[in-house]
């Protein structure tokens, strides 16, 4: 097995060459495609039967070439070829079993440090790493967005032994404010109390009780023997609720997505004049009617068809997007669950449940009994 690979011998013609070659039947060598030309005789053998030819060889005195027969073959009956190729074959099983890298990819280095920040942290993992060791993505979504509130979604890629995680803002909303204090804050909806932000009154509920619509959460009264003194209600009451949502979309949809932003120079009477653009570069006066330097931000359009593969990558997504933007301002959603699904007629519909996070806080006017 380890000298059977195929050789070509050549000779020089000599009237010795066929005494030579009746010398290696004598001998018991195997020659395979023996062929007599004007120059050269060549036949076949193999790497084992090598140093008994050379022997004979030197007896008679002839000028020999050897080259490997296989030389042109992509795969060799070889014991390394076969020992290569399962290595070829084992290394990337076990490279695909490791995560060697958690990436943040955020639209801001500031927005990075603190999602990596919070990862670690939270997590303590070490790279390179178990498949098996790492969180699966709900509990990684759900733990950055409890702790980073300005965050609506967290997209999670794993490309190989690669982790990407890429943040998504919410979009920014602008709220009504008002210098003039509440008597009391009440709650708007049924739920379990997660945290305070009050800036004036007295809780009158704490973390983990279950707040009902219409109970005062924080009292801007505060009561001193007999007398009532007026302080002011101001401030949030988050807390967890479940909200129930039906859906009814097309299996075939339209997706866009943002790509990657690049400059262009713009050259009047040969690009258009008006192009949509984040930023525009200031330039000289004598050059800023010729050129133009614009950040173009480019979307990619793309058919993407529902199937059960990609309900956690894209309708999952999809729905959470859709939702987030009908709640109020710094809101989150902190977990899913797909009730059900049901394709049929080009459209999927079924019922998706959501563990919301939001502001229940409502201020009231006017002293009211507790």
């Amino acid at each position: 097995m380890w000298n059977n690979r195929p050789i070509i011998i050549r000779i020089k013609r000599h009237e010795n060459v066929h005494p030579f070659i009746q010398a290696l039947h004598a001998q018991h060598v195997p020659l395979k495609r023996v062929v007599f030309r004007e120059q050269e005789v060549s036949f076949e053998t193999t790497m084992h039967y090598l140093p008994k030819i050379r022997r004979v060889r030197r007896r008679f005195r002839l000028k020999m070439a050897v080259f490997y027969a296989d030389e042109l073959q992509v795969f060799r009956a070889q014991i390394w070829t076969l020992l290569g190729l399962a290595f070829m074959i084992a290394i990337p099983i076990l490279c695909a079993q490791v995560i060697w890298r958690v990436d943040i990819e955020a639209a801001t280095p500031e927005l990075e440090q603190r999602l990596g920040k919070t990862f670690h942290e939270t997590f303590q993992l070490e790279t390179p790493l178990s498949q098996k060791k790492l969180p699966s993505n709900t509990v990684i979504r759900q733990k950055l967005l409890e702790q980073h509130r300005e965050l609506s979604w967290v997209h999670i890629d794993k490309h190989g032994g690669r982790v990407i995680l890429r943040p998504q803002e919410s979009p920014k909303q602008t709220e009504q404010t008002t210098d003039k204090l509440a008597s009391h804050i009440v709650a708007t909806k049924s739920g379990v109390i997660t945290h305070f932000n009050i800036q004036h009154g007295e809780r009158k509920i704490s973390v983990n009780d279950t707040a009902y619509e219409g109970d005062v959460l924080v009292s801007g009264v505060l009561e001193s023997g007999t007398d009532q003194v007026f302080v002011g209600a101001k401030g949030e009451v988050y807390a967890d609720y479940w909200l129930e949502c039906s859906f009814k979309i097309p299996t075939k949809i339209t997706v866009e997505t943002l790509q990657q932003k690049q400059w262009r120079v713009l050259i009047k009477g040969i690009h258009e004049e008006k192009v949509d653009y984040v930023q525009r570069k200031d330039l000289p006066n004598w050059l800023s009617p010729y050129v133009s330097i614009v950040e173009e931000q480019q979307t990619k359009t793309m058919q993407v068809e529902l199937d059960e593969s990609k309900i956690e990558s894209l309708l999952i997504p999809l729905l959470h997007e859709k939702v987030l933007r009908s709640l109020p301002a710094k809101t989150i959603i902190k977990k899913e669950n797909l009730l059900q699904a049901k394709w049929g007629n080009g459209t999927v519909e079924g019922k998706v449940l959501f563990l919301v996070n939001e502001n229940i806080a409502s201020p009231i006017q006017g002293l009211q009994g507790e």
